[in-house]
Formats: C-alpha cells, sequence, structure tokens
C-alpha cells in the first residue's frame, strides 16, 4: 500500500515559540512558566476521579500498555499517539480500555510490575520527556491515533469497525505482525453455545482483503467483524470459521485488537528495525503532521 511521509509542520514553530516565550521583553529570562495541561481520569474500579497533569497521564498509559522489553522508539510513537488522543478527547478521560485506553496509577503500576516497576517507570517517563507537548494531526486538528496490539498482517480501516471513513486511517500493510505469538487463535463454539448467542449457524458472506469480516449473517442479524468480535468473545474481528460434521463452530481468528491505526507489535518491530519513532507514525497515520499541542 503507498506510504505517505509524515510532515513536521509546525513543529519547529512550536519550539522556537516555546523558545521564545522563556525570554522576556527585556532579554532576560522570564520567571514565568506556562501551565501545565491538565486532564481528568475516571478510575473504573474505585469510582474516582483523578486530575493530573497530561504527560503524568501519557506515563500512566505507558506503564499500562507496554514493559521494559519494548524498544524506546516504540515507547516513544505511543507516547505521541496516546497523548494525541487524550488532546483529542479535550481531556475527560477513563481508565477503562473498553472506554478510552488503559492508564495506571503509580500504585497500579507498582502492584502489577513488581520488581520491574522502576525499570518501566523510567522508561515511561522518558518517552513522554522526550516527546512532550507533541502530538498527531490531520488538516490542523487532533487526529484519531488509535492503536491496537497487532494485526492479521495489515490494519484496518476506520469505517470497516466503525463507520466513519478517516483518510489516515484508510488501513496499511504491517508484516511484522505475523510474527506475533498473538497472531493466530482458535475457539470452537458447540451448538448449544452457538445457541445461546445467536440463532442458527453464523457465516461470514462478506470480508475484505486483509481478512477482516465486512459482514457475517446470523439468522436475521447481519453484524460486522467488531460487532461478532464482541459476541463470540474473539481476539480480533478478521477470523474465519469452520464447521464440524457434530454442528460446532471453529473460529480461526489472526490479530489481536480492533485493527485500526497503530499496531503496538509492528510499531516495536520497526523500532527494532532502526526506523524512528516519527517513521513508525508516518507509517501508520500516513498524511497526519507532528505539531506541539
Amino acid at each position: 500500500m503507498k506510504q505517505t511521509k509524515l510532515t513536521f509542520l509546525g513543529l519547529v514553530f512550536g519550539l522556537c515559540l516555546s523558545g521564545c516565550l522563556a525570554i522576556g521583553i527585556s532579554g532576560q529570562p522570564s520567571t514565568q512558566t506556562a501551565p501545565e495541561r491538565m486532564v481528568t481520569v475516571s478510575l473504573t474500579e474505585t469510582e474516582q476521579t483523578l486530575s493530573l497533569p497530561l504527560e503524568e497521564y501519557v506515563t500512566g498509559v505507558l506503564l499500562a500498555e507496554l514493559t521494559p522489553s519494548h524498544h524506546p522508539d516504540c515507547f516513544r510513537a505511543l507516547a505521541v499517539a496516546v497523548r494525541t488522543l487524550a488532546v483529542r478527547n479535550q481531556g475527560t478521560l477513563s481508565d477503562d480500555p473498553s472506554v478510552f485506553q488503559g492508564y495506571w496509577t503509580a500504585e497500579t503500576a507498582s502492584a502489577r510490575l513488581g520488581d520491574a516497576y522502576p525499570a518501566a517507570l523510567e522508561q515511561a517517563q522518558a518517552a513522554a520527556r522526550d516527546t512532550a507537548g507533541l502530538v498527531l494531526t490531520y488538516q490542523g486538528e487532533p487526529a484519531l491515533t488509535a492503536y491496537f496490539a497487532c494485526s492479521s498482517g495489515a490494519t484496518c480501516a476506520s469505517q470497516w469497525v466503525w463507520g466513519g471513513s478517516l483518510p489516515y486511517l484508510m488501513g496499511v500493510d504491517s508484516p511484522w505482525d505475523t510474527g506475533s505469538p498473538d497472531y493466530i487463535s482458535q475457539k470452537t463454539f458447540s451448538p448449544e453455545e452457538l445457541e445461546s448467542l445467536g440463532q442458527g449457524v453464523p457465516k461470514i458472506t462478506s470480508q475484505a482483503e486483509n481478512g477482516y469480516v465486512l459482514t457475517m449473517e446470523w439468522g436475521e442479524e447481519i453484524l460486522n467483524g467488531e460487532q461478532a468480535r464482541q459476541r463470540l468473545g474473539l481476539k480480533s474481528g478478521c477470523f474465519t470459521l469452520t464447521e464440524a460434521a457434530d454442528g460446532s463452530i471453529t473460529a480461526t481468528v489472526y490479530g489481536y485488537g480492533h485493527g485500526v491505526g497503530m499496531s503496538v507489535y509492528g510499531a516495536q518491530a520497526m523500532a527494532s528495525e532502526g526506523k524512528g519513532w516519527e517513521e513508525i507514525l508516518a507509517w501508520f497515520y500516513p498524511g497526519c503532521e507532528i505539531q506541539k499541542n
């Protein structure tokens, strides 16, 4: 698929502007600093709402999504994507991945990661610091920088999954994903299980080039891949169905996640090959620009 280079319109201006603001009219350094951008995060487990600086939030998401084994440029690419989503959502966020994107407080991250926490925190903080204030935009507006674990070998167009077409989310190749341990999985459903989930035997009636299920007929219902994925509890909306003689159905699934935007596994592989975070973002979000927020 054709790729478009990411441009840096506004980045130099933004950096120059921030440098100029640090100098007072008299030519002396100003003692005034710009206020930190704050966000609010709803914590589902405790039903609390936190107010915290944006960059601290970015660090918490990186802790929830990545491990210290991920490449620094994978961390940086995801930091920009996370920050962009937060800005796009106007700073009103949730730690529930099914609602927005995962987020860990320091206490949660320490409990979950144990001895690995200090190294993970250092890696996440460094990525947030290295990309501080940078977001991806399309035509001057924050982009929908969706991301997920790994694809079927190519990412999905946004309209297949969510119904809205975006020029920078039309789907790109991600051949690295075929090496992921999450690339292929299977799940079998007995006739009784199928009966509890729908009417009759589901049949895939159309698929995209990358295997994403565009339509699946199930009795009187017509589902797309994401709807079928949620109904059947599959890892991805890219799958095939095989019916056995006993009436059971086996779903062979490719990839993990909704499939739109940046594949984290692909980003890690690109970084390991020597690609920088800017090039990673350019690949998965073609036509977008890096700008200072």
